[in-house]
């Protein structure tokens, strides 16, 4: 089983992940960026080629240890989803980057998680987790907070598309149970539950 911790910037992702076993932990992967000079499409492909790194990761060590627990999503679309949502950006990045997924679906590259496990708790909450942790600077914090609301709303229509694939709440003790990870339809039918972006 596949199982993601996700949530905003501040709610405690990794603190809850190190309550795994550490060999079963799909970090995020650290550094690198793309060159500013880059196209738009050469910078999606970056970005993808990056998640479809985590989602080998998270099949190899669920193959080792029958769970693996990755620290965010690896389908990391509701990022550029979640931006542009918010009105922070334009919707061209999440579209570049949607082709390139959905492909890496198919062809079995990148897939959906069997559970998503997404806590949003409240912005003064996740300001006061922020102010509280020295281990990490979050210089984005700010702009990352405004993505809660977007956030609810990505995971809100997978799990209304699939009943039962996003719980709200954080477990140590998941259901282990898997589920259609290349199901193309599937992903086809949860992008067109997403609400309409802007233009």
């Amino acid at each position: 089983m596949i199982l993601v911790v996700e949530g905003p910037s501040a709610a405690g992702k990794s603190t809850h992940c190190a309550r795994f076993a550490s060999g079963q932990v799909v970090p995020e992967l650290p550094g690198g960026m793309p060159s500013a000079d880059w196209s738009l499409d050469e910078t999606s492909v970056f970005w993808i080629e990056r998640n479809v790194t985590r989602w080998t990761h998270a099949c190899e060590l669920e193959a080792e240890h029958e769970l693996a627990v990755c620290d965010t999503d690896p389908l990391k679309l509701h990022y550029s989803w979640c931006l542009a949502r918010a009105r922070l950006t334009s919707a061209d990045d999440f579209e570049s980057q949607l082709s390139l997924a959905r492909s890496a679906i198919e062809t079995r590259r990148l897939g959906l998680a069997d559970l998503i496990a997404c806590q949003i708790p409240s912005s003064d909450t996740l300001r006061r987790q922020k102010e509280h942790d020295a281990t990490r600077s979050r210089r984005t914090f700010d702009v990352n907070a405004q993505l809660a609301g977007p956030l609810r709303e990505w995971y809100q229509a997978l799990d209304d598309t699939d009943p039962g694939r996003v719980v709200w709440t954080w477990s140590t003790e998941p259901s282990l149970i898997r589920r259609q990870r290349y199901d193309r339809d599937l992903f086809d039918a949860w992008m067109k539950r997403l609400p309409a972006l802007s233009a």
